[in-house]
């Protein structure tokens, strides 16, 4: 025996054992070991197929819970194919056993889709509920009921409890509505209406037996049946929904369950708000400002730990640039406003969404992007948990399908065949079409959560990137009992998937909970966890994620703390118990005959307020903003985003000296500006109609009170621009309004030079010390020439406030870019203004005043894509930085990319216009924004060049474009975060990031207030693609001594915010006005010292 061949022999296996044994957090475990050997195999018979049922691949889902009350959670599988549903029970040690047969709980739908885990009878047991599909191209199923036995054994009872509905079920949720202690039924549906048939909202009143959905209340007590109320409860019935998630929640705080239902397709989401008196009211337009496209799974929770509630819906946006390059879903600019806007619909992008819950359900912030989770592919189900127990909440994401019928090459090969074959009629292409579509395979994601740093995939790091199926209805369960949570995840054509959590030592808690009768296991009830390192919550819900549910009771993870303050308990009917000085690592079981009192949540919780009071109704003022419907896309194709949207701009002063600040409010093309005269308190009145009604041909885009002739009277400038008019025409004519020291103007249109060029700004300073105000005009962009750099101009004042450009010897401002801000101050303290300015895709310029003559330095690597600039001392240290409003990081142009994004701006095809590419940077790679598709509508020679998408999808701007790619100008956007620059006092500066609270949207306008100041903006101009930016409320923030930022939001407000100032009435009385694309203005009681 060779002793030394066998040693070596033992290492090599011992070195491959340890290499195949590498795990993340997770281990999937094989069903050798589980016993879980279910699989989800598809029912396949003839005209049966994606082709017929789009949703084929939709694939089953998953319940956890205790089935026997042995404190072991078991797991029920659905199946798309008859008798295919499985119950394992849970022996120990990841074991199960199948117990389908013995407990009766087969089925005997033909296709079966979610399940849910509900003591239905309030026995105390959990009962499982099946939704299943009827009438698809002859599919036979309805609704099954499996009543717990409490030996093992379910007896089917849905027809007894009035439950056996049989249509087009996706998923049923069982919980409380009206609070009277038993469990009532919301049953979602979906149409089977043709999506390319698509009818505006009027129809939702419409009702359709299969499709519609159904809240039923539990009047078992007196009539042994279910009751449907949805009709009298406002619950939509139409044949308009594709109910594909579902999570019920109490969004806005008020004690009482609301129903969130995510629709496929162009209708919206639905968001129904318990009224909590037997009714529902649909509310989404009030309180969401957009939807994912293609909802699939959601789930609710608070990911931030900030005591609301937030949700998180999934869609199909592929994570990679090859396969996002090929992937069809979402519509060019004008069949978008055609499907879904002139439709009623709201806006709708196809990506996950995060809806960041902003206080009580006031309103919504989308935030995905931002957070890195809004592209995990074809998605499904969605679940927040607390999977490493670090006391912040992580991401989990089923993900992938069978076939993608959305890539574009495979939608082009079927759009040829039906035009050269009589498809509709014959079956016998069905496999050869089926075929060609290509696969779309994906992993499981995992996203750890982080209060500070947002969300990071970890799917590599915890054992799940390698994996690649078809996962679908997922659900998490402590399946072992050691104190971390594991995923169980029902896959097309494979074997459900069983991860093992093997977290390293960290604390947690768990939260049982129990009722003596009715709501047994206390849905909806909330958890509120208190910790020295904060707070922590969650509402007992077992309906999430997509055709799943999870197993009653609440994990908390701990970190490293040994112990937890208090645990606060409300139960549904706002009884609670308060438990204190709990130690980590126990599972608490709390018990409602222990509750007694009425919740009052300002004694537990922080205040949910507004430091800013909404006041417009108490103010007279009939002045709002409309915007003309010039587009600039129809002009300037490929341009990034809109020019023509950037008002109103207002300006304000007390023009006739009476102590009550006046405001002059910029109109959009076709509306003339407005001088509002505040004649007492409050009451703002328009005059000087006559002289400012000449302005109807001009776009008004910023405006200054100012004395330009030194009679101590504020006059007014108006600047023009807009982007509809190309340079040269009389409708970019800036103009003079001087005032006649009796608070009325007359214009004074000799008195400026022709600067006739579309512009974004204008500000004051005496920047030659001879005593009167000059001015600096920003130039903004070619109307026909998106990224040629413009002319700002310096205007110099005569003292009697006629103006002439100041020559190049004084300040530079020949082509130095699309300017869209600008700010003066003396930085270095010599006594002479100096001028920051900003811009797209132009570093933030600070022009140094020596006595007269500026010198300028461009802050290195501070190109973006600017949109305001203000000097103001941020950190309190005596010296004057500069507040830039960018982009933000909520962008698909800034998330996931390393790089600069770059525009390349040339006459590619040489048809006498010039386009605009937009690449983003990753790993050094440069890659067009926009996918062949969109390119070639504009640039047929792509489409010459490539007959297929697949050929340039993922391949770089360079490769795409081969020998076009020359003799180009390039502009370049090195940073797109919102930032301070911090000053030195002697020209230098230091840029800090912002608060990632007001990364969310592009900032349009900063206002101090107090000892920090407040953010504000959005902007909408934008293609669907890349999405609309509406998620920032008004914000404040400010910089502690030691660096540290603090923020708050200060009101709830919707809208393109473009300008905020300070007006001031009698007796020292003060507003915030702020200023709103096509909107009124609003007006604020606010504290600003």
């Amino acid at each position: 025996m060779n002793l030394k061949r066998i040693f070596s022999l033992g290492l090599v296996l011992s070195a491959l054992y340890a290499c195949n044994n590498e795990q993340g957090l997770f281990q999937s475990l094989p069903a050798s070991k589980t016993g879980i050997k279910f699989q989800n195999t598809l029912y396949k018979k003839d005209t049966f197929n994606i082709l017929y049922y789009l949703y084929y691949f939709n694939g089953g889902g998953v319940s956890t819970g205790d089935i026997n009350n042995d404190g072991l959670a078991d797991v029920y599988f659905t199946a798309n194919h008859p008798s295919g549903n499985k119950l394992y029970l849970n022996k120990g040690g990841m074991v199960f056993e199948d117990i389908t047969e013995k407990a009766g709980v087969a089925g005997s739908s033909e296709w079966c889709t979610g399940v849910t885990m509900a003591d239905v009878n309030g026995d105390g047991w959990l009962d499982i509920y099946v939704s299943a599909i009827n009438g698809v191209r002859g599919l036979k199923g309805r609704n099954e009921l499996f009543i717990n036995n409490k030996n093992g054994t379910f007896t089917e009872s849905a027809a007894q409890y009035g439950l056996d509905k049989a249509g087009f079920t996706t998923q049923t949720a069982f919980f409380d509505y009206d609070h009277d202690g038993d469990l009532d039924c919301f049953i979602m549906n979906h149409s089977q209406r043709p999506h390319q048939n698509i009818l505006d909202t009027s129809h939702r009143k419409d009702v359709s037996d299969a499709a519609g959905d159904y809240l039923l209340r539990n009047d078992v007590a007196a009539t042994g049946k279910f009751t449907d109320v949805s009709a009298e409860a406002g619950i939509s019935q139409s044949s308009l929904g594709y109910g594909l998630g579902l999570a019920i929640a109490d969004f806005n705080n008020d004690g009482w369950e609301d129903i969130y239902v995510g629709n496929d397709f162009h209708e919206n989401d639905y968001y129904y708000i318990n009224q909590g008196n037997g009714s529902f009211k649909e509310s989404g337009a009030d309180h969401f400002r957009h939807y994912s496209r293609f909802s699939m799974g959601n789930d609710a929770a608070d990911y931030d730990n900030d005591g609301q509630l937030d949700l998180i819906t999934v869609d199909m946006l592929p994570p990679d640039e090859k396969t996002v390059k090929t992937y069809g879903s979402d519509e060019n600019l004008d069949i978008y406003r055609m499907k879904i806007q002139q439709n009623g619909y709201q806006n709708q992008y196809s990506r996950n969404v995060l809806q960041r819950n902003n206080g009580n359900g006031v309103s919504f912030s989308d935030v995905a992007v931002m957070n890195n989770i809004a592209a995990t592919d074809w998605s499904w189900a969605p679940l927040f948990a607390d999977f490493d127990n670090d006391g912040v909440k992580d991401l989990f994401v089923s993900s992938g399908i069978v076939k993608r019928p959305v890539d574009l090459d495979y939608v082009r090969y079927v759009s040829s065949l039906y035009a050269q074959q009589n498809v509709d009629n014959t079956d016998k292409f069905d496999d050869m079409v089926i075929e060609k579509m290509p696969d779309g395979a994906a992993h499981p994601f995992f996203f750890k959560g982080d209060l500070q740093k947002g969300f990071t995939d970890v799917s590599k790091d915890w054992g799940t990137a390698k994996m690649k199926g078809y996962y679908n209805g997922s659900a998490y369960a402590d399946l072992d009992n050691d104190g971390d949570l594991d995923m169980v995840i029902n896959s097309i054509d494979a074997t459900a998937t069983v991860l093992q959590n093997n977290a390293k030592a960290a604390t947690y808690v768990n939260i049982h909970l129990r009722a003596d009768s009715g709501n047994t296991f206390g849905l909806g009830a909330k958890v509120y966890l208190f910790t020295k390192e904060g707070m922590q919550y969650q509402q007992q819900m077992l309906t999430r994620g997509f055709q799943s549910s999870v197993a009653p009771g609440l994990h908390f993870g701990l970190g490293k703390l040994t112990s937890v303050d208090s645990v606060l308990i409300v139960w549904p009917d706002q009884t609670y118990q308060l438990l204190k000085d709990i130690p980590a690592g126990k599972t608490l079981l709390a018990e409602k005959k222990q509750a007694a009192g009425q919740f009052d949540a300002s004694k537990f919780l922080p205040p949910i307020t507004s430091d800013w009071v909404d006041v417009t109704s108490n103010i007279n003022c009939a002045w709002k903003h409309k915007e003309d419907i010039f587009l600039d896309f129809n002009k300037q194709q490929l341009i990034p985003h809109l020019q023509s949207t950037r008002g109103p701009k207002i300006a304000v002063a007390d023009i006739n000296k009476d102590g009550l600040d006046d405001i002059y409010a910029c109109g959009a093309n076709e509306q003339p500006g407005t001088l509002l005269l505040q004649t007492k308190p409050g009451v703002f009145v328009p005059i000087d109609v006559p002289v400012f009604g000449n302005s109807l041909n001009y776009e008004e885009v910023d405006a200054l009170f100012f004395d330009a002739n030194n009679d101590t009277w504020p006059d007014l400038y108006v600047v023009s621009g807009g982007n509809m008019y190309p340079n040269a025409s009389l409708a970019l004519a800036d103009r003079l309004f001087l005032n006649d020291g009796k608070g009325h103007f007359q214009l004074a249109s000799a008195n400026l030079p022709a600067t006739l060029v579309n512009k974004s700004c204008v500000r004051a300073a005496d920047i030659d010390q001879d005593g009167d105000q000059d001015l600096f005009v920003g130039g903004l962009a070619d109307a026909t020439y998106y990224g040629a750099p413009q002319t700002s101009y310096l205007l110099l004042n005569d003292g009697k406030g006629v103006f002439s450009i100041a020559d190049k010897s004084v300040a530079d401002l020949n082509n130095i870019g699309m300017v869209t801000s600008a700010d003066f101050a003396d930085i270095n303290k010599d006594g002479w203004p100096d001028l920051a300015i900003a811009g797209e895709w132009m570093g933030v310029k600070v022009y140094l005043n020596n006595k007269g003559k500026f010198k300028a330095q461009e802050l290195p690597k501070s190109t973006g894509l600017w949109q305001s600039v203000q000097f103001a001392d941020v950190n309190a240290d005596g010296q004057l930085d500069i507040l830039a409003g960018n982009w933000g990081q909520n962008s698909k142009l800034f998330a996931g990319k390393n790089g600069p994004l770059k525009m390349y701006v040339k006459d590619f095809d040489r048809n006498g216009s010039v386009e605009q590419v937009v690449c983003y940077t990753v790993d050094g790679k440069e890659y067009t924004f926009l996918a062949k598709d969109e390119l070639e509508r504009y640039l047929p020679v792509l489409k010459k060049a490539y007959l297929t998408y697949s050929e340039v999808a993922g391949k770089t701007v360079d490769y795409m474009f081969y020998d076009l790619f020359k003799d180009y100008t390039e502009l370049k956007a090195e940073t797109l975060s919102s930032t301070a620059f911090l000053g030195d006092g002697k020209g230098s500066f230091t840029p800090q990031i912002l608060p990632s609270a007001v990364q969310a949207s592009p900032i349009f306008s900063f206002m101090k207030a107090g000892n920090g100041f407040v953010a504000a903006g959005n902007f909408y101009g934008v293609i669907p693609y890349e999405g609309r930016y509406d998620a920032l409320n008004p914000t404040w923030f400010a910089f502690g001594t030691s660096g540290q930022t603090k923020v708050k939001q200060v009101v709830h407000l919707n809208g393109e915010v473009r300008d905020m100032k300070v007006v001031k009435s009698a007796n020292g009385q003060q507003w915030v006005v702020i200023a709103r694309n096509n909107a009124p203005l609003q007006f604020y009681q606010a504290e600003l010292k």
